[in-house]
């Protein structure tokens, strides 16, 4: 964090030199959506050449806005509904001023199937335990989810959009950041990955104040095919395995032992999360 002769805070970001195109196409997409009034996004500041990117110091970099924000305490922030419902009024409104967002290419969005095939892949080939550990999930999810995954619509997302990732006021969202993942995704791709990891907090808390606030909201609004809600509980599911290829990368062992427990538990109480989300009642 740097401050200015007028005391206005800024975050300076130094990039890698093989990110600049990729950071480039993040600030044009942010700023797209301030300038249609999303509100919680502060774009990157432009230089004097126009350009979002600034090499100096032999280096580049880029700079933003500083927010402040309220502390979040984990996990009791997961019984506000009202927390819930702010996630969802983001979500609406960014899927109704997206269209025609320079970031993308709607044609190819994201395949979760895709993904997961080839995690197992690898799995199968380098670390066979672990592919028999999450094994019955994907075999679920290839019979159940994944050809009807292809058929929800694309959108564009933010696709880290968690509670980790907004900058919280006392009683609203101040700002969404870590928009290096975002993109052209199942448009019910966000939802699923912010219930994901409202469960991960507590998996109780998926049928929680926040969770059923924020599902409520999303149904209400209407702009969503029913085809994402159809296989939301999927979805949820289906996104772990991201998060798992994550943790391998790390070779954080522990974190792995963690969400193949929580696939397994997912796996095991979707059809109960399926009835709780659509009679917005708890089940444990």
């Amino acid at each position: 964090m740097i401050e200015d002769g007028e005391r206005r805070r800024f975050v300076l970001e130094e990039i890698h030199p093989a990110a600049g195109d990729r950071k480039r196409e993040i600030a044009v997409a942010v700023e797209f959506l301030a300038t249609r009034g999303l509100p919680g996004v502060f774009p990157c500041l432009r230089n004097r050449f126009d350009d979002f990117i600034t090499k100096a110091a032999g280096g580049l970099w880029q700079i933003a806005p500083f927010v402040e924000g309220a502390e979040l305490k984990r996990p009791d922030y997961t019984h506000d509904a009202w927390r819930g419902r702010a996630l969802a009024r983001f979500l609406i409104e960014m899927r109704g001023i997206s269209s025609g967002i320079p970031s993308g290419d709607p044609s190819r969005p994201f395949s979760i199937a895709a993904f997961a095939r080839d995690l197992m892949r690898r799995m199968d080939r380098y670390d066979p335990e672990q592919a028999k550990a999450v094994g019955p999930a994907f075999v679920f999810l290839e019979e159940r989810f994944f050809p009807l995954s292809e058929r929800i619509p694309a959108a564009f997302c933010h696709d880290d959009c968690h509670s980790l990732n907004v900058i919280w006021g006392d009683d609203c969202i101040r700002a969404v950041i870590d928009w290096e993942f975002s993109g052209y995704k199942p448009e019910i791709y966000d939802a699923a990955l912010i219930l994901g990891c409202i469960g991960v907090e507590d998996p109780e808390s998926l049928a929680g104040p926040m969770a059923l606030a924020f599902i409520e909201e999303m149904r209400a609004a209407g702009c969503f095919d029913a085809s994402g809600f159809a296989v939301l509980p999927e979805f949820v599911l289906g996104l772990r395995f991201a998060w798992l290829s994550d943790w391998l990368r790390k070779k954080d062992a522990q974190m792995v032992e963690f969400e193949t427990d929580f696939i397994t538990l997912l796996l095991e109480n979707l059809e109960d999360l399926r009835r709780a989300w659509a009679e917005g009642e708890a089940f444990f």
